[in-house]
């Protein structure tokens, strides 16, 4: 052989054995990675793992052990059939794996057994579905899906501390899943709807058991705070109904309807400056909840700032044209600024508004009052009629009664009703009683 025969040959023997090493050398930087992978899911970084192997599958779409440990994170997720997939992959690139054959067996029979388990839960054989569960676990302790599936079988036995425990163990091992996160959520909210339907029954007691086993299952759970809330402002225990809203929006901070009641109730007992910022984070949250402007206004009613309160009637009714309380109270206070005339259009639109004829007692006595102030004394006389009908005992009605009467000349019936109005309603005697001393005396109304 020559020489240059002898050389061409010996450089292809090493670039063969290069090539060989630096195979292996790449094989072993994979390995490694996979190595790293397999540690971050031991610590439940799911994530972290995910993106490695996704980096590892990048430049070797073939390589088995990078497959196959994919199929642990698909585990975490719940998805059995795509891990199954992800192992048969592994095998079809390293056929001669004992182990990876071994795991699809495994997986298989672990799929038969979650849809036994599914059936048995269909059937509402609960307590075999549970035996096939725990079994279930026994074996693959790490599998999120199998605790989060356990969880909703204690729900239907209304077993809520068990359904609360299996959930946090799914959201522990996989806290980058979202139905696993939110199913605890989604259980305190079941029960947090069956609290409302108690209230809406008039149940308290129930209801208040039903938010405080919400509570007992998610500490957190705002809504369930403001609920508790709303049932303690029923039940007379005003300091712990803002105690229980306060926390419902600390929780629930993005809530609207956690800020709205809280804005409400501060209103209710007259705390008006922290009901102000209260209901202004409910607008922010949600500039098209009419009932929020209509709070406002009302608290800048009572702060005496009637500027902002016109303006905030206004905008509540031109978001909700058929609100009857926000068209009431805007009336009022155009009563109270006596414009009288622009307060008879709100009032008449709300008095149409309000369908139950008892609830109609205090729009009709303000009619009464701005029709006796613009001369329309027929109609005022109507409207106070409707008042006294609806509520006897509400002193104001009378009182507009009489005045009626008085301007119409019938000062026998303006007696009447004066003596019914102060004998009906303490309240109103400082108003009533200077009026009915002049109709006794002969003389006119003083105004």
């Amino acid at each position: 052989m020559n020489l240059k025969k002898v050389l061409i040959l010996t450089l292809c023997v090493t670039s063969l054995f290069s090539f060989a090493i630096a195979q292996d050398t790449d094989t072993e930087a994979l390995q490694q990675k996979v190595e790293e992978a397999r540690n971050m899911l031991e610590n439940f970084d799911a994530a972290a793992a995910q993106e490695l192997l996704n980096e590892i599958l990048a430049q070797d779409s073939t390589f088995a052990p990078a497959l196959f440990a994919f199929h642990n994170i698909e585990l975490m997720y719940g998805n059995l059939s795509e891990a199954q997939a992800l192992v048969r992959k592994a095998i079809e690139f390293s056929p001669s794996e004992q182990s990876y054959r071994d795991k699809f067996d495994e997986l298989r029979d672990m799929i038969n057994q979650v849809k036994d388990a599914q059936r048995e839960v269909d059937g509402a054989n609960y307590e075999a579905a549970k035996r096939i569960y725990n079994e279930l676990i026994a074996n693959n302790p790490t599998v999120a899906e199998i605790y989060y599936r356990l969880g909703f079988v204690a729900i239907q036995e209304e077993d809520y501390d068990i359904a609360r425990d299996n959930f946090d163990k799914a959201s522990i091992l996989a806290p980058n899943v979202d139905k696993y996160a939110k199913a605890k959520n989604i259980l305190a909210g079941k029960i947090l709807r069956e609290a409302q339907k108690a209230i809406n029954m008039g149940d308290l007691l129930t209801a208040e058991r039903k938010t405080l086993t919400v509570l007992h299952i998610n500490p957190e759970f705002g809504s369930a705070y403001s609920v508790l809330g709303y049932i303690k402002l029923k039940s007379g225990d005003t300091p712990a109904a803002i105690e229980n809203m306060e926390k419902a929006v600390m929780y629930s901070p993005g809530s609207r309807s956690s800020w709205y009641n809280l804005g409400s109730t501060y209103r209710r007992t007259k705390q008006y400056k922290k009901a102000e910022n209260a209901l202004l984070k409910a607008i922010a949250l949600d500039p098209g909840y009419a009932k929020s402007y209509t709070t406002l206004a009302q608290t800048y009613v009572a702060l005496g700032q009637l500027n902002n309160a016109e303006k905030y009637f206004k905008l509540s009714i031109e978001l909700m044209p058929n609100s009857s309380p926000a068209r009431q109270s805007y009336g009022e206070l155009l009563n109270n600024q006596e414009r009288y005339t622009e307060a008879i259009i709100q009032l008449k639109e709300a008095e149409k508004l309000i369908t139950q004829p008892i609830k109609k007692y205090l729009v009709n006595y303000l009619l009464s009052q701005a029709y006796n102030r613009t001369g329309e004394y027929r109609k005022a006389l109507d409207a106070a009629k409707e008042t006294t009908t609806a509520k006897a005992n509400f002193g104001g009605g009378w009182y507009e009664l009489g005045i009626a009467y008085a301007k119409l000349g019938d000062k026998n019936n303006a007696i009447n009703a004066f003596n019914k109005g102060r004998n009906a309603d303490a309240r109103w005697r400082s108003m009533i009683d200077p009026e009915r001393e002049r109709l006794i005396q002969g003389k006119e109304l003083s105004f």
